[in-house]
């Protein structure tokens, strides 16, 4: 009889835990997509007549241009985009201090070595590093059972924030990009030839990202009166969308996982294959600049310009920590 009763009762919990695992699914499914339809309504809504679709197919295309250029350069260099290229980062200037020159790309540091004393025990220069009788506390902790510690403060992380209105985040950063991009090589003149006369003013352009953990949309405002002359039919347009499945959330947070592993533990192996997981994985190449390593992540899910996405920073290289060797007396 009790038997009974624990298997209805454990029924009812599987039955429980899957309508609570379907409603957080329809919740994050929900909010995943109503930005992205919402914007998509927005752009759809204003029933473009099919002779102007010419100008607002170029506008569309060169908004997804440079959002896509925007994403290979932040995963190229990891996480920015220099002023000398339409972002907001100082170009770096010392090679192997401020970045790592590979494949024709200025990769930045994502992991520097500690180079203060982070707790009451770390020295970040021998002999004493990364800290006395390493692995063990104490010394009296190497005899016998052997008391071990690997956690500490071994570096420090140098990647941006991923979203938010820090002007050196990712989402900033982008934003800036594509509204420097379309500025710059967006030329309507071009449909004069073809009966057109268009009022816009490029400077008069608004630019929104959004950030998800499977895609990044781009949204842009930009009001254009499109007149086609023969007709003298106008025709007003104002919004733009693109919509890159790159899981550039997902990729960022693997990122920072395996940077806070890299600089907390000394024993970390950070291109151990088991480290990989949901079609991401690590390569290292050893040595990209002098003794300093490139950290190379690629995400087998996201695909552009027909290779995985790409994020790839350089690690700089620390002391190896050598432990204790217990010589009795």
């Amino acid at each position: 009889m009790h038997k009974k009763k624990r298997a209805q009762v454990t029924v009812y919990i599987i039955i429980g835990l899957i309508i609570l695992f379907l409603a957080i699914l329809m919740f994050y499914l929900r909010g995943r997509t109503e930005g992205d339809m919402g914007m998509q309504e927005i752009v759809r809504a204003q029933k473009i007549p099919i002779e102007a679709r010419p100008i607002t197919n170029y506008v569309t295309t060169q908004l997804d241009d440079a959002t896509k250029k925007g994403l290979y350069l932040v995963g190229m260099q990891g996480g920015y985009i220099y002023e000398s290229q339409g972002g907001p980062i100082l170009d770096p200037i010392e090679e192997g201090s401020d970045f790592i020159y590979y494949n024709d790309y200025t990769v930045s540091y994502g992991i520097y070595k500690q180079t203060q004393e982070s707790s009451y025990f770390y020295f970040p220069d021998p002999p004493r590093y990364p800290w006395d009788n390493f692995p063990c506390i104490f010394y009296e902790d190497c005899v016998g059972a052997r008391i071990m510690l690997d956690l500490g403060s071994f570096g420090t992380k140098n990647l941006p924030p991923l979203d938010g209105p820090d002007p050196y985040s990712i989402e900033s950063q982008l934003r800036l990009y594509i509204t420097n991009y379309l500025r710059e090589n967006i030329d309507l003149t071009i449909f004069d030839k073809q009966g057109f006369e268009i009022d816009a003013d490029i400077n008069n352009i608004n630019v929104s990202v959004i950030i998800g953990e499977n895609d990044v949309i781009a949204f842009l405002e930009y009001p254009l009166g499109i007149n086609k002359t023969i007709t003298n039919t106008i025709t007003n347009v104002s919004y733009f969308y693109t919509n890159p499945q790159i899981r550039l959330k997902k990729v960022y947070k693997f990122v920072e996982d395996i940077i806070k592993n890299d600089i907390v533990n000394i024993i970390f192996d950070i291109d151990n294959p088991n480290n990989d997981g949901d079609d991401i994985w690590i390569e290292k190449i050893e040595n990209a600049y002098e003794h300093d390593d490139l950290i190379v992540i690629r995400d087998n899910k996201s695909m552009l310009y027909a290779e995985p996405y790409t994020f790839q920073f350089a690690r700089e290289n620390r002391n190896p920590a050598l432990h204790l060797i217990y010589l009795p007396i």
